[in-house]
């Protein structure tokens, strides 16, 4: 087995264990809705259906005295205390993270993408167009993830949800959530989607041939593949073998963006 190989194989068997730990999860709340575009306007999030809003994810078009501004805010629900969203604090503002799949939420992951005081996170702020830094979900975002904190008897249930934004940050679309009712127990991001995710990694084969690859699993995938500045090199609609020609690509790290239906997984290969 080359080092490529092994490293795959150590990523698989990681991914495995990440399932492994979460299989005693019982009771876990899944909803999935028709996808729910959101321009201009709000999104109620009833996390755990109790029929009680926890958070609202509110989508501002063209705003501002100037009309420049578009920003997406997170929120927790009316008079909820607790409610709180992975993210990190930078410049007095609170931003909101956008969550990689198998992030495990429990008490000490970073829960400070809403500010405590102003009850509000910041997922994407642009002026004119641009940007603030930090803003991670400015867009495009294709199956972007809300690492989520409730509060119930004052203990800590955790949760997700799955969300893309336009190009810009024009609209956002939720897509599905998820929510672990048992009390101070970690969860993880798209365990539920992991698990087909595993399937199909853990029978992916990259291999490599002078200037030629191939990448092929049991089951039909899409993928892309970047350089290392972001130029994309590779796009194909899913198939269970891709069969490509490297001639021309710089030398170095790449990334291979393996896409399923409703995930995605990012894989680094080296092109000699």
């Amino acid at each position: 087995m080359n080092d490529k190989s092994k490293k795959i194989s150590s990523y698989l068997g990681a991914a495995a264990a990440v399932l492994g730990a979460n299989s005693a999860q019982a009771q876990l709340l899944y909803t999935d809705i028709d996808d729910t575009t959101v321009v201009d306007g709000i999104f109620e999030l009833d996390l755990d259906g109790d029929t009680i809003v926890d958070f609202t994810i509110e989508h501002v078009l063209n705003g501002g005295q100037l009309g420049n501004v578009t920003s997406i805010l997170l929120r927790p629900g009316d008079s909820i205390e607790g409610n709180l969203a992975l993210g990190a604090a930078a410049n007095s503002f609170n931003y909101v993270a956008n969550a990689v799949p198998g992030t495990v939420l429990n008490p000490s992951a970073g829960f400070s993408g809403i500010n405590n005081s102003l009850k509000v996170g910041y997922m994407a702020f642009l002026v004119d167009g641009v940007a603030y830094p930090n803003s991670n979900w400015a867009g495009p975002v294709t199956d972007g993830y809300l690492g989520l904190r409730i509060l119930k008897d004052d203990s800590a249930c955790f949760g997700w949800l799955r969300m893309d934004v336009a190009d810009s940050a024009k609209s956002f679309t939720i897509k599905d959530w998820s929510f672990n009712p048992e009390k101070d127990t970690s969860f993880t991001v798209a365990f539920e989607l992991l698990d087909v995710m595993d399937r199909v990694l853990r029978n992916l084969r990259v291999a490599q041939d002078g200037h030629s690859m191939d990448v092929s699993t049991d089951s039909p995938i899409g993928l892309r593949i970047f350089d290392m500045q972001g130029k994309e090199l590779y796009n194909a609609d899913p198939k269970a073998s891709h069969h490509l020609s490297t001639l021309g690509w710089s030398t170095g790290i790449h990334v291979l963006r393996v896409e399923g239906e409703n995930w995605h997984h990012n894989l680094k290969v080296l092109i000699p």
